[in-house]
């Protein structure tokens, strides 16, 4: 009878060291898991940190770039005064740096142009005056308020515009 006793005894001791292996397995598994979640979100986290940084380091000039963009307009202004091909040389270095650093010219058409018409845009251009006048028929057959005549240039840089382009609308 000690026999059977030592069995169901060594039995019982199975079943609880099976039960706390199978126990010590899941929570194993458990913080495996958790720990293969928090290290994907740190992953991810420092993918959006680097996303967040070079967003930053992008336009990080962008307040330095819009004061020597109304440095610019001065030469613009200066040229339409006097025709002098030194200042144009200087305007011209001018725009090839601020194409350096993503900065360009929205394009507007109009008179001042002389490259037509251009769709009135809001995200792109801001109007400062509307005026009647003999607007010339777009190629579709629209004559509303697409002609526009540009009064101050603006600039996107890197693809997000940082001053929109003044205009007149002419209908």
């Amino acid at each position: 009878m000690d026999d059977q006793k030592q069995k169901n005894e060594n039995q019982n001791q199975n079943n609880i060291n099976q039960t706390i292996v199978a126990d010590e397995k899941d929570m194993t598994e458990e913080y495996l898991n958790n720990w293969k979640r928090e290290r994907a979100d740190f992953v991810n986290y420092k993918k959006d940190e680097a996303k967040r940084m070079e967003e930053f380091v992008k336009f990080a000039n962008a307040g330095l770039i819009l004061e020597l963009l109304d440095t610019m307009d001065d030469l613009y202004m200066a040229t339409k005064q006097v025709k002098d091909a030194g200042l144009g040389q200087v305007i011209k270095k001018f725009e090839d740096l601020l194409k350096k650093y993503g900065v360009e010219k929205i394009e507007v058409g109009g008179p001042s142009t002389g490259s037509g018409q251009v769709k009135f845009d809001p995200m792109l251009h801001e109007v400062v005056s509307m005026e009647e006048g003999d607007p010339v028929k777009s190629p579709d057959g629209d004559n509303g308020a697409r002609n526009i005549e540009e009064v101050r240039v603006g600039y996107t840089m890197n693809g997000r515009v940082i001053r929109p382009a003044r205009v007149k609308i002419i209908k």
